[in-house]
């Protein structure tokens, strides 16, 4: 095989390097994606996904192929040892577009990616193809491959080591991991035609056999049970056992076994995540416990995050930008860990005291509704924001609160009662949204044009109270009322300066939004 040339070479096909190649791709960056593996995965391993992970997939134009393959919008049911629920998580908040939990099946959604990887984008995908070593230059990086018994070279720009848990580029690149592995080993089964028909997961809090539940699309169905130290995986492996534990809860025997595989979990961070050319994502950066369902939707982020970072360096020759990357998500996978950690402690309690006191805190908090719909709605998963990064700050407090955050995503009107998700406005540019009752009173034709040619666009919302007007550029109306809450209805009259993966970079008064465009100068902001 003759020598590859690409922007950027992606190590590991799995949804993070499916994921950040398809985002490259719709920036028009060349890239090559290479996997150890013979295809895309043909068994589940994440069967979660959140609402930030499908506004990336329609970011993507995939949302409406992919919505009819996921189970949507299911909740979580905390059941005691006596078979009472003590705790629901059932939020009804879309304030991103979407509900915040569904299910699917992994294979589904790798298929969906890599196919649009090659008959859309037309890309080099590598399968059967082992990553050997690489050698730094100045401006590029040279790198050793193998597929079929044959070696040869990939010079490309940049690296990104999508390569997972024991990932051969973080090896390479000498990176340690910091924090906790778990010896406790879980028994995972997967079914075919499960006859539990409960749409919810079920969360089996019991210190004897913790145990959980989960839906997925087309009757199948996940069981993850804690196994004793006592016993051994070849026993655990045998069907009389898994037969004993399915029926336990509730499964007959015409369910189909689609996979079974025992399981330890770590809770890990990358000391480094990018060093010169190199960088490393998803599970080869961080892996965090199964409990919470946000190991697959955190690589997703970190695709999010940086590959319009790397779309950005490329086309302006300046990787400054990346030097923002781990800054902004390192901080965010460490709380999103300490939540998964805690949600698997209520999961699996120590003992039958912990256990019990447990329920008794969710007893008394179901008493007081501002506490119990913090649970119910789900608001202790950690907010999708960063304080350091690409944005500037204010010095005015109910701004600050939301620079940084990633931007809502309503449902929105045009003047001629036209409705669509936000972003299917937006697109994947940086946008600047003039949020106020008149936005055509802080908009003209000259800054139109002057913003045009940093190919960052504006447009103007308008609160759900005011129809919006027919005019020379896009105005339209939150008819969801998702931007009516608290914290935005203080910044009307505001220009927010929104980056092409949704956060907000910074929030200026509508009628000095022209200074944004010097503030960015320093980065020589554009992206074709």
């Amino acid at each position: 095989m003759k020598n590859l040339y690409t922007d950027v070479l992606i190590v590991g096909a799995g949804p993070t390097g499916l994921f950040l190649s398809n985002i490259l791709a719709s920036f028009n960056i060349k890239n090559v994606l290479i996997e150890k593996n013979q295809s895309t995965v043909k068994e589940p391993r994440a069967v979660s996904i959140d609402d930030e992970s499908l506004r990336v997939i329609q970011s993507l134009g995939l949302i409406n192929k992919f919505l009819n393959k996921i189970s949507i919008n299911y909740g979580s049911y905390y059941i005691s040892p006596n078979g009472k629920n003590f705790a629901l998580i059932e939020p009804t908040s879309k304030i991103y577009g979407f509900h915040k939990r569904n299910s699917f099946d992994q294979p589904d959604l790798e298929d969906l990616l890599f196919k649009n990887l090659i008959i859309k984008h037309r890309l080099n995908v590598f399968f059967n193809t082992e990553f050997l070593n690489f050698s730094q230059k100045h401006d590029y990086v040279c790198s050793n491959v193998i597929t079929d018994q044959k070696k040869f070279q990939i010079t490309s720009k940049y690296i990104v080591g999508c390569d997972g848990a024991n990932s051969t580029i973080r090896k390479l690149l000498n990176v340690k991991l910091i924090g906790s592995s778990f010896k406790e080993n879980w028994l995972i089964v997967d079914l075919f035609n499960s006859n539990n028909k409960f749409r919810h997961t079920q969360v089996f809090c019991d210190a004897r056999r913790p145990c959980i539940t989960l839906p997925g699309p087309r009757g199948i169905r996940r069981y993850e049970f804690k196994l004793d130290q006592s016993e051994s995986k070849k026993d655990c492996f045998k069907s009389d056992f898994i037969k004993k534990l399915l029926n336990a809860k509730g499964e007959s025997n015409n369910s189909i076994i689609r996979r079974k595989c025992i399981y330890t979990f770590n809770a890990l961070i990358a000391n480094c995540w990018y060093k010169n050319r190199i960088l490393l994502a998803g599970d080869s950066a961080h892996q965090t416990p199964p409990f919470a369902g946000q190991g697959m939707n955190s690589g997703v982020r970190d695709a999010q995050n940086l590959g319009w970072k790397l779309a950005f360096a490329i086309i302006n020759c300046n990787s400054k930008i990346l030097e923002t990357y781990e800054q902004e998500r390192k901080n965010h996978i460490s709380e999103m860990i300490k939540i998964s950690l805690l949600m698997g402690s209520i999961l699996a309690p120590k003992n039958k005291i912990i256990g019990f006191l447990t329920r008794l805190l969710f007893y008394i908090i179901s008493y007081y509704k501002p506490a119990k719909d913090y649970i119910t709605q789900m608001k202790f998963k950690p907010k999708p924001s960063f304080n350091d990064g690409f944005l500037w700050k204010t010095y005015k407090k109910e701004e600050n609160q939301l620079i940084g955050q990633l931007f809502p995503q309503p449902f929105v009107d045009d003047f001629k009662g036209n409705q669509y998700l936000l972003d299917d406005i937006l697109g994947n540019n940086f946008y600047i949204i003039i949020y106020a009752s008149s936005p055509e009173n802080f908009i003209s034709d000259k800054l139109i044009k002057k913003f045009k040619t940093k190919n960052i666009n504006i447009v103007g919302i308008t609160p759900e109270w005011i129809n919006p007007i027919k005019t020379n550029f896009n105005i339209v109306r939150d008819s969801s009322k998702t931007l009516s809450n608290k914290q935005y209805i203080k910044c009307l009259n505001k220009a927010f300066f929104i980056r092409p993966d949704k956060y907000i970079a910074t929030i200026t008064k509508a009628q000095n939004f022209e200074s944004i465009y010097y503030l960015i100068d320093e980065f020589k902001i554009k992206l074709d």
